[in-house]
């Protein structure tokens, strides 16, 4: 048997997955007073952002004059607007919600006309102050996601190093320039950019993988050989490490302990073909025909032209 080393397949998830490296979710919670302090209900609340322009989120004060959301993506910038009739509109710029805690947004007092102070008889958003330095490279990472829902990876890249240029210790853009790079088969760029991820956030375990591949692509074996000990010990349950290690096991002519292992990593991953088929020889070793029989068949339906295909075709006639 040789060791599976699933590497390129991993990364190629990951890099799939890029789009959607923005952020988890971030939740929020308020309440819409008018002037006397009286909850005021069936507010219209519309949540937007710059960084998404199809994204329109809307919900209604409640009898009390609370409300909550969640939005998917806590590393945005989103802009709220509020509307009733009989009210002055209220708007407020570039709000930002936790993604550990609900954020608890200040109570806001709608007015009626006749209350709102001189230049205000209209709906009229707050003026929205300049953005930091560190705001700005917040929007342009977001413009690198939006980059890349696109397929513009050129434009991605671009905002990117615009986001480390104005904010070097913004850790998501450096994970994403490693993934650009590695893409861009420029190895020397991704174990940089990588390396820069990780040591600003630990736990981008996730970018194991890539520098591993990268490394052995430039002919660092030491440094290949490092990063796959580290792959290792943080995916120590993922399928692909199981399977290695069943590998490793019926090679030192362990058979049993390589069952357990091939087991827990079809049980991880069911649709993972190769396992399916060395579970099946580990069993056909251990003479447990029928477990045999259900993974050589399992394998074949998964792979029908795999590697492995017609040698699991020849012992399964021999089975019948």
């Amino acid at each position: 048997m040789k060791i599976l080393l699933r590497i390129s397949a991993s990364l190629a998830i990951l890099l799939f997955a890029l789009p959607a490296l923005a952020g988890t979710q971030g939740r929020a919670t308020g309440k819409v007073l008018d002037s006397s302090g009286t909850p005021v209900e069936g507010v219209a609340i519309t949540v937007t952002t710059p960084s998404i322009r199809s994204l329109k989120l809307t919900v209604t004060t409640r009898k009390d004059g609370s409300y909550g959301f969640i939005v998917n993506d806590a590393t945005l910038f989103y802009d709220m607007k509020f509307e009733k009739e009989g009210y002055v509109g209220l708007a407020l710029s570039k709000q930002k919600f936790s993604t550990l805690d609900v954020t608890n947004l200040p109570n806001q007092t709608l007015l009626k006309p006749s209350e709102a102070p001189a230049g205000r008889g209209g709906q009229v958003p707050a003026a929205p102050a300049a953005p930091s330095t560190s705001e700005q490279a917040t929007l342009a990472y977001n413009a690198a996601v939006d980059a890349l829902n696109v397929g513009d990876k050129a434009g991605a890249e671009a905002k990117l190093k615009e986001a480390v240029a104005k904010n070097p210790d913004l850790p998501q853009a450096w994970h994403a320039l490693a993934m650009v790079s590695y893409e861009k088969k420029d190895w020397a760029r991704t174990l940089e950019y990588g390396q820069k991820a990780i040591d600003l956030d630990p736990s981008l375990t996730d970018l194991y993988g890539m520098m591993t591949d990268a490394a052995e692509k430039s002919g660092d074996k030491k440094a290949a050989a490092d990063w796959r000990k580290k792959y290792e010990e943080s995916h120590a349950d993922s399928p692909e490490i199981l399977y290695n290690k069943g590998v490793e096991a019926w090679n030192k002519k362990k058979p049993k302990a390589a069952e357990e292992l091939f087991t827990k990593a079809v049980e991880a991953k069911p649709d993972f073909a190769l396992a399916h088929y060395q579970l099946g020889m580990v069993s056909l070793n251990l003479k447990k025909n029928d477990a045999a029989k259900e993974h050589l068949k399992k394998y074949l339906e998964l792979d029908p032209k795999g590697a492995e295909a017609e040698t699991a075709k020849e012992i399964l006639s021999m089975l019948k």
